[in-house]
């Protein structure tokens, strides 16, 4: 990165930083600091528009998570759709909507989880297509969608009845498109994410960006896949940027408090290595395996917050205290897009399994 955009960049993640202990409620959507990010140009990099390494991405990525992880978060739901729309077919088509997306005016999300993991279990798809005059209506329920309320687009999966599936490309404002306030969660309640139900929801052929086909996406690019994935390595790098949020508390206290300086220091060793291997995973023949990736930035993210508030004392406990955010931010990793052998590891990991 250039000098100007490096302090641009810092600048703005203590922006971010200064305003993350606003996101509490439902009813405190972070509009402010993601048009900050689209204005910084941090929307468009990530999205891959300004001739970004993945490198620089994720390195991006993981000082935005320590600054504020609840705004960063719906950056990634946001890049999802961004992405998806850019790698279509109909990008020429849709440059206005790109823009608009690109630079912050608008927000998009995804609501595709149902076509992976969430809900595949179910003998009938939650999301249906049906061909109509001049495309198709959607019907059904989106079980998550995070900004649900706030976005102005949506990348939605639905199938079809001959069991193939489609990526369409949702007005949010579409006749028939009901989304839900926001879930009340522990942590990350201002991310907006709930249910979204579509009741004979039009969508033009215009604005199907993928499919029909089946399993419409495996056929997003690797670079989409890697990154966005279940598991995949950004969240890996927002885990490690939460975990140096908690690492720079104890490096604070550390300098009053002798006996943090060991504990601060091995932290230290264990986040340089991880972000090393984080890095390393951008590069297109990497052999790092994504699922052991993530399990670490899992395993890390839940000791470094623990340690934080364990010296914070009491203190940490007040709602105003960061690192009891931190400490109930941390449990989001355990469920945010989480594959089952993740999710094993770190069981035994707390049953102490580990070498069994």
């Amino acid at each position: 990165m250039d000098q100007n955009f490096e302090t641009q960049l810092a600048n703005l993640e203590l922006a971010l930083y200064e305003r993350a202990s606003r996101w509490r409620t439902v009813n405190d959507w972070p509009a402010e600091s993601l048009l900050s990010c689209g204005q910084a140009g941090v929307l468009a990099g990530l999205a891959g528009m300004s001739g970004w390494s993945a490198l620089r991405q994720v390195q991006t990525l993981i000082g935005l998570a320590r600054a504020d992880l609840v705004t960063t978060f719906i950056i990634t739901q946001h890049l999802g759709a961004l992405k998806r729309l850019i790698a279509s077919d109909r990008a020429s088509e849709q440059a206005d909507i790109i823009e608009a997306l690109s630079s912050g005016r608008s927000i998009g999300s995804v609501g595709i989880s149902h076509l992976t993991t969430s809900r595949r279990h179910l003998d009938r798809p939650v999301v249906t297509a049906s061909p109509v005059d001049g495309g198709l209506t959607l019907d059904g329920c989106i079980p998550w969608v995070t900004g649900a309320s706030q976005v102005d687009w949506i990348v939605v999966g639905a199938t079809l009845p001959d069991a193939t599936e489609v990526l369409a490309l949702v007005d949010a404002n579409t006749a028939g498109l009901q989304p839900g306030p926001g879930a009340k969660m522990i942590a990350m309640e201002a991310s907006c994410t709930d249910a979204v139900h579509l009741n004979s929801v039009f969508v033009p052929w215009l604005s199907i960006l993928a499919g029909p086909e089946l399993n419409v996406l495996s056929g997003g690019s690797r670079a989409v896949k890697k990154s966005s994935g279940a598991g995949g390595l950004q969240t890996s790098a927002l885990a490690l940027g939460l975990s140096f949020a908690a690492l720079r508390f104890l490096e604070d206290e550390a300098t009053r408090r002798d006996n943090l300086l060991g504990i601060v220091e091995k932290f230290s060793a264990e986040h340089t290595q991880l972000r090393q291997r984080i890095e390393s995973a951008t590069e297109a023949d990497s052999a790092v395996d994504l699922a052991e990736l993530r399990t670490q930035a899992n395993q890390l993210v839940q000791r470094t917050t623990a340690a934080a508030m364990t010296t914070a004392k009491g203190a940490g406990l007040m709602v105003d205290h960061p690192v009891g955010r931190y400490c109930q931010q941390a449990f989001f990793f355990l469920v945010w897009s989480c594959p089952q052998p993740v999710a094993d590891a770190h069981l035994c990991e707390m049953a102490g399994l580990m070498d069994a």
